[in-house]
């Protein structure tokens, strides 16, 4: 290896970098391979940091042949290499499992508590984000948020279209905020469990249950942080949109940050007041478009690291192809094609994944469906009875498919929970979300109510 290199490691890394960004799609090598730096080179090891662990372990499982070459290729010797985690401001390293600084046990304790408290998923951080063309703005904007709460863009409002990934970049934003800013309040909800929990304030404040108006305005508008998903929820609710109208002026005047997403712009919002949509564009507004191709193959990518499942390139990249709607159908697609191979002891080929998802594909769900056609399609596929979905009884036999239910209801109509809840023989907005969450992480976990929703859905749109 010359002395030149030696002497210059930061510009030989940046010529490694520049051999591994032609072998790579730019999604993965920004999200990966570009977020390292080099370490200490001698002529006979050295060393590549990485900004945090999710980095780490996609270097090793994926990219580190094409990094090995390419040092190979500049300094003609096989290098032993050392992958770290990049040192924080005091030099301490990094630690492999924490989320940014090496951390006791006691304090990820408190981390995780403070998350459950903010009402935010551990699943949903920027780590794990991928980034492209249709959302790099959005993106940028989130980031900046996280260092400067309430400082340099306030309000945020973020929109796009369902399944594009929404949710994840805001909870992304409160879980960056917990773990370095732990001394701030952050409070995540949605529009409608805003809706639900005013609700029970006004009922509590009749005497009819322990949550008081008091109490619902103290745990928003103490918030340093106030993330709200969905807002389109308060449309048409006078109530709602007066309460929220409130506390964002409350927020606001205090210097507090506040971050809204919604499925449409605030100039697209109708019978809504215009002093609250005012308010929205008052910040900075930024769409998250539809991801490209290239974008969808990264995504699926990134999911068969995270599950340890074996699946071709070519697969992904089929499957990517094909489903162009929306993230949440393109990784429904590509849980079914794996599930269906592993329940079938069958290697995973295009072929078979064109089979899989043939009649899904040529089928699109284009009808409009309602409540009584899917309860129906629960029925008819679990082979019980509505009267028993609707009822009392809550045997294994009946649970699943009434909660299958709820979450179908929920996910293909939009509807509320209150009316969901009515709908199913008058259950509280409550029981409903927590049988739509069941379901949710039963789905995320891969488990057998995956394909059983699949299903379903071939009945209720092909059937």
């Amino acid at each position: 290896m010359s002395k030149k290199i030696l002497e210059s490691p930061k510009e030989f890394w940046r010529a490694v970098l520049g051999q591994v960004e032609m072998e790579l799609s730019p999604m993965v090598f920004k999200s990966v391979v570009a977020r390292t730096q080099i370490g200490k080179l001698t002529h006979e090891t050295i060393e590549i940091l990485c900004e945090d662990d999710f980095v780490k372990k996609s270097l090793e499982k994926k990219n580190l042949s094409l990094v090995e070459k390419a040092i190979k290729n500049i300094t003609g010797k096989n290098l032993k290499v050392k992958i770290l985690i990049s040192k924080d401001k005091n030099g301490r390293e990094k630690d492999e499992f924490g989320p940014l600084f090496a951390q006791q046990k006691s304090q990820e304790a408190l981390f995780e508590e403070k998350r459950k408290k903010s009402n935010l998923s551990f699943k949903f951080t920027f780590q794990n984000y991928i980034i492209g063309k249709n959302n790099n703005l959005a993106y940028a904007i989130a980031t900046a948020v996280t260092d400067k709460p309430g400082e340099l863009y306030n309000p945020v409002f973020i929109y796009s279209k369902v399944g594009l990934g929404k949710t994840h970049l805001i909870q992304a934003i409160g879980n960056r905020i917990v773990e370095t800013k732990p001394g701030m309040r952050v409070i995540y909800t949605t529009g409608e469990a805003f809706t639900n929990e005013l609700i029970e304030s006004i009922q509590g404040g009749r005497g009819k249950g322990p949550y008081t108006s008091n109490q619902f305005r103290d745990k928003f508008r103490k918030a340093d942080v106030f993330l709200i998903d969905d807002v389109q929820f308060i449309i048409g609710k006078e109530a709602t949109q007066e309460e929220f109208f409130h506390t964002f002026n409350t927020l606001y005047m205090a210097g507090k940050q506040i971050v809204i997403t919604s499925d449409r712009p605030p100039k697209d919002f109708s019978n809504i007041e215009e002093r609250i949509t005012s308010r929205f564009s008052s910040g900075i507004i930024a769409d998250i478009q539809m991801p490209d191709i290239e974008m969808r193959a990264a995504i699926l990518r990134a999911k068969r690291d995270e599950n340890k499942d074996f699946v071709p390139n070519e697969v992904l990249d089929f499957v990517a192809e094909k489903v162009d709607s929306n993230i949440r159908e393109l990784e429904g697609a590509y849980l079914q094609v794996v599930m269906y191979a592993k329940a079938n002891g069958l290697e995973l080929t295009v072929d078979l994944a064109a089979k899989i998802l043939g009649q899904t594909l040529k089928e699109k769900p284009t009808k409009n469906v309602n409540v009584n056609e899917i309860l129906k399609a629960v029925c008819l596929y679990y082979s019980v009875k509505s009267q028993d979905i609707k009822g009392k009884r809550r045997n294994k036999e009946i649970v699943i498919p009434r909660q299958v239910a709820m979450y179908l209801m929920k996910e293909i109509t939009g509807m509320p929970l209150i009316t969901i809840g009515d709908f199913l023989g008058g259950r509280d907005h409550t029981t409903i979300m927590y049988g739509v969450e069941k379901i949710q992480n039963e789905i995320a976990e891969t488990g057998k109510v995956t394909q059983d929703i699949v299903n379903v859905k071939q009945i209720l749109f092909n059937g």
